[in-house]
């Protein structure tokens, strides 16, 4: 049975690969990241299980959006904007005939939500962020920072991003725990 369930996971992927290329990439290592960062802020094996799979379809729902944006160079409309938010909530559409896969809902739904109220899709704040979104938004800015796109960061540029951000855009105490654990497992993502 959970062969099976990761089988579909990364069918999943392949499909947000080939709608996007370099996506499936990206959630792998949004995933190794989350993942060590979740279990170094002491979540249970189950939880665990959850937080990655979560960090690995958090961006599924960008198969809704043309890949034309998400491919689109130089600065977006404030409408192209708007449609690129729309991901979180287009993931629920894909996932949602997976049954196994309703404790993921949170996570990947909220996950660009901000520790000061200031994300979407509904400004939530603080600790009413799922702790598994707050995981994997921290993951994710790191990686689109080291990864993604022309003005890439080092990994000690993106991390002092991260911990200038803290308090605001993202948990402090997720940063720390990211911070932890970043050295262990980069040499694993880097690969």
């Amino acid at each position: 049975m959970q062969k099976s369930q990761n089988d579909a996971i990364r069918s999943l992927l392949r499909a947000l690969d080939m709608h996007s290329s370099g996506e499936g990439d990206h959630a792998e290592r949004v995933s190794v990241y989350a993942t060590a960062t979740a279990e170094k802020m002491g979540m249970s094996d189950e939880e665990l299980i959850n937080v990655r799979r979560a960090s690995e379809l958090h961006d599924v729902g960008k198969v809704h959006i043309d890949s034309a944006l998400l491919d689109k160079a130089g600065k977006l409309t404030e409408e192209e904007i708007a449609t690129l938010h729309l991901h979180s909530i287009l993931a629920l559409r894909v996932i949602e005939s997976f049954e196994y896969l309703a404790p993921c809902v949170p996570m990947i739904k909220h996950h660009h939500e901000r520790w000061d109220g200031g994300g979407y899709p509904d400004s939530l704040k603080g600790e009413d962020i799922p702790l598994g979104a707050r995981i994997i938004a921290v993951s994710e800015a790191f990686d689109v920072m080291c990864f993604v796109g022309p003005n890439r960061k080092s990994d000690s540029e993106a991390l002092d991003e991260l911990e200038r951000c803290s308090g605001t855009q993202f948990d402090p105490a997720v940063v720390t725990a990211f911070r932890q654990v970043q050295p262990l497992i980069q040499p694993l993502v880097k690969l």
